[in-house]
């Protein structure tokens, strides 16, 4: 005599569960902290049909992390320096201050010597 509840359970011993997004998403941003990388940001998760594919922004880097879908173990990664794209603009704001700073100090050096009357005295 066969029992219902033998039949029912067959087919749940045959599903397999996949972790999703925000578990792989844990695993690759705690295997980067063990690696020695710090102010982690995911942004993004993708799946294929063996393995998801997890991108993590660093601070000047990003990372790609591959994950095995059904062992969940790491099976690659790569860390790549951003490109940062060419502004528009030739000069930053670190160097337009440093070159304003440097004319109000000569012009500040200039009124103390007060050069304007040793200027006109000569010509």
């Amino acid at each position: 005599m066969s029992s219902v509840s033998d039949e029912k359970t067959t087919p749940e011993l045959d599903e397999i569960r996949h972790p999703n997004a925000e578990q792989v998403t844990s695993i690759a941003t705690d295997f980067l902290e063990r690696l020695g990388h710090k102010g982690l940001r995911p942004k993004k998760v993708s799946v294929d049909e063996e393995a998801y594919l997890v991108e993590v922004e660093l601070k000047k880097k990003t990372a790609k992390i591959k994950i095995d879908v059904t062992t969940e173990e790491i099976k690659e990664y790569e860390i790549e320096t951003k490109t940062e794209e060419p502004s528009a603009f030739p000069f930053s704001l670190k160097s337009i201050l440093l070159t304003c700073g440097i004319v109000v100090l000569f012009l500040v050096v200039f009124l103390l010597l007060d050069v304007q009357s040793f200027l006109s005295g000569i010509f």
